[in-house]
């Protein structure tokens, strides 16, 4: 049966099986987008009207119908292949997804001129990047590769360590969390970390990863996010010993609009191996968010955004302005919640929490998929009693607001199939958290129930992102975009 099922898909991706073989010496303003004040984010409030651009959510780049249209490159057969006996769950409602499967169709063709980014949320099993770093390894081999997308700038616990990149407090940048260590303001962005300067000269980094990783070894910008607000001090971005940019965060008196906001400065570099050090250059306290990196042709770009302990009630404090403007920033073509595992204690929270989550999704990148996966099994012995009804709560909610679920849990094996991953040394033992095994194990199902949904569509649609594709989500933010700086002018993304 298992066999079958590998032959039938080997199949579907035969139809795509061709083989894939300006420095700144003074401080200067930063346009950045509004975020409304603390009251915005309180339980329960809905996020403030965001003006959507007239060009969020139309079609770009479309081939003219009946034009040639490139044959996809990437070949799925090693994605799609199952490494174990147990069957990979299909993704339940698929056509979700179909704007996604387009973008990356697009970029399999060679026909993209933007990246496809994936946003993933995630709890304490994705702050070691292991089952996203994965799939980012994965998918960047098949598509071509974008980057590693958005790194933290702090490390609140030690077991926040990214894959295939360099990253690390040095001195002076303490750490915040959501979740263990909040700031008490909501004002976290997308990461639900941020670190802020204890002195002049704190100073923290991010890298491309070291020589002989499978991917990351070389980026062609690097875009750092921060809270612009009243008060706020300056830093300077140093890449590979020179100083690019002084960065200033402070909103001046006297603008009719001092309340916090995104700000973002993005460097420019020629594609290789570089180092970038934040280093504060006042004694004001300036808050780091944290540095996307990317290469300029387009590919597949992972952000990973785990954080311990989180669950959906305490990622919905976040405020929620300040969120969509990061979201728009980073113009993502999937968005996916691989969430729930600490919702076993928030049960009755849930439900109201998430729908406030995926409707700020909604309102932030209009007609953008979202992907629900359901938290992993937990237990020594016998599942945690409450898990399988965090997942069937996950699952309820997916159908409830029509969106594409894959149950992660079934993958797994579903009940008590954590105590086989103790005993294969996949699981570190509070029965809890994957290690790198698990994680990689866990990080080739997802890619592969994503696979199959992409073979899916191609061979129903021959010409998917030729003549129907996808909006990619990257409106056309106007005067209201953060400014990319480092080499002059306005970048959006």
């Amino acid at each position: 049966m298992a066999r079958a099922m590998v032959l039938r898909w080997a199949a579907l991706a035969a139809v795509t099986s061709t083989t894939w073989i300006g420095c700144e010496a003074a401080p200067r303003p930063r346009a950045a987008l509004v975020v409304p004040p603390r009251a915005a984010a309180t339980e329960g409030s809905t996020p403030p009207s965001v003006a959507t651009p007239a060009s969020a959510g139309a079609p770009r780049d479309a081939t003219p119908p009946g034009s040639p249209c490139p044959r996809p490159r990437a070949d799925l057969t090693p994605l799609i292949a199952t490494r174990e006996g147990l069957p990979i769950p299909p993704i339940e409602r698929p056509i979700g997804l179909e704007r996604f499967y387009d973008a990356l169709a697009r970029l399999d063709r060679g026909l993209a001129t933007e990246h496809v980014r994936i946003a993933v949320y995630g709890d304490s099993n994705l702050t070691m990047d292991y089952p996203t770093g994965r799939l980012r390894r994965l998918f960047s081999a098949a598509f071509g590769e974008g980057g590693h997308g958005f790194v933290a700038a702090g490390q609140p616990w030690s077991h926040y360590q990214h894959r295939d990149v360099q990253h690390g407090v040095i001195s002076g940048w303490k750490p915040y969390a959501i979740t263990t260590a909040p700031t008490g303001d909501g004002l976290y962005g997308l990461g639900g970390i941020v670190v802020e300067n204890e002195w002049q000269g704190a100073t923290t980094f991010v890298a491309t990863a070291r020589e002989g990783a499978p991917v990351g070894t070389v980026a062609s910008r690097f875009d750092v996010f921060y809270l612009q607000r009243g008060g706020g001090g300056r830093f300077d971005v140093v890449v590979d010993g020179e100083r690019r940019a002084r960065v200033e965060t402070h909103i001046p008196r006297g603008q009719d609009d001092r309340s916090p906001r995104l700000g973002m400065e993005r460097i420019e570099v020629a594609e290789g191996p570089h180092r970038v050090e934040l280093v504060s250059s006042s004694a004001a306290v300036t808050r780091l968010f944290g540095v996307a990196l990317e290469r300029r042709e387009p590919g597949v770009v992972v952000d990973t955004f785990g954080v311990g302990a989180l669950n959906t009630r305490s990622q919905a404090a976040a405020n929620p302005a300040l969120s969509t403007a990061m979201l728009r920033a980073r113009g993502y073509e999937l968005v996916v919640f691989l969430t729930g595992a600490n919702d076993v204690f928030t049960m009755d929270a849930v439900p109201e929490a998430f729908r406030k989550l995926v409707a700020l999704q909604r309102d932030a990148l209009p007609g953008v998929p979202i992907l629900v996966v359901s938290p992993a099994d937990r237990g020594a012995k016998k599942s945690f009693p409450l898990t399988p009804r965090v997942v069937e709560q996950r699952r309820q909610l997916a159908e409830e607001l029509d969106l594409p679920y894959w149950s992660l849990f079934d993958a797994m094996g579903g009940r008590d199939s954590m105590a086989r991953f103790l005993r294969d040394g996949m699981a570190n033992r509070d029965a809890i958290h994957w290690n790198q095994r698990g994680g990689d194990w866990a990080g080739d199902r997802w890619a592969a129930a994503l696979s199959r949904g992409y073979a899916e569509r191609l061979a129903a649609h021959p010409r998917a992102g030729c003549d129907s594709p996808a909006s990619l989500g990257k409106p056309d933010m106007g005067a209201t975009a953060p400014v990319r700086s480092g080499t002059r002018g306005s970048h959006r993304p």
